[in-house]
């Protein structure tokens, strides 16, 4: 078995290892208003549902290129609300350029060819071709340094494409929605086949077993 230590690794090379290792990730493309009112827009894999009372999700964001918060994470904090697009195959290229280093006050919506729609419980916009939006409070934001951040946010409302979930039972009506995953580097890949695997009964598991003779 292959062994890396961790405390003898320069970030780059536990980042890329890390990226490598945990895998598929889902991706928050994260819609947030800067100082003049355009809608940002950023993906982000660090991420994922936290808990559910109360509805909680986390992302980990990182510093700019040049070092310093990203704008994201600042928007978020001044504005106390972010939204997290989910993105499906459809929409995977114009979800990867907007991570682009676009300068603060250029939207990356507008500037990609996004359509926006008005928030429904936040005033940020969310994206309005996403299968499914998250639309968040922000919760808590814990600075791991000057420039790299946990964000946490409180799920006010989900918005999903008609026909992807039962009014009734809140159930997913497909076996997915093809989200995008991210992988490392450059690669991201489609979900595939879903198949079904429950959780056995710890009895069936302990219990004697069957001989034959």
């Amino acid at each position: 078995m292959a062994t890396f230590d961790f405390s003898q690794l320069e970030a780059r090379e536990r980042y890329k290892l890390l990226c490598a290792a945990v895998i598929p990730r889902p991706v928050a493309w994260i819609t947030t208003l800067n100082a003049e009112g355009g809608v940002n827009a950023a993906p982000f894999s660090f991420f994922n549902v936290f808990a559910d009372e109360p509805p909680l999700l986390i992302v980990g964001i990182g510093r700019r290129p040049e070092s310093g918060p990203k704008d994201t994470v600042l928007n978020a904090e001044r504005e106390g609300a972010f939204t997290v697009n989910l993105a499906d195959t459809a929409l995977a290229e114009k979800m990867v350029a907007t991570a682009a280093d676009f300068p603060p006050e250029i939207g990356e919506a507008e500037a990609v060819g996004l359509a926006v729609a008005d928030g429904v419980t936040q005033k940020i916009p969310y994206l309005k071709d996403a299968p499914v939006v998250l639309e968040c409070s922000v919760y808590e934001i814990r600075y791991l340094d000057v420039d790299r951040a946990l964000l946490m946010g409180k799920v006010s409302a989900l918005i999903a494409r008609d026909g992807l979930f039962d009014l009734d039972t809140r159930r997913l009506n497909v076996p997915h929605w093809d989200p995008v995953a991210r992988l490392f580097a450059t690669s991201y890949a489609p979900l595939g086949e879903a198949y079904s695997l429950p959780i056995p009964d710890w009895r069936t598991i302990t219990g004697p077993k069957e001989t034959s003779e």
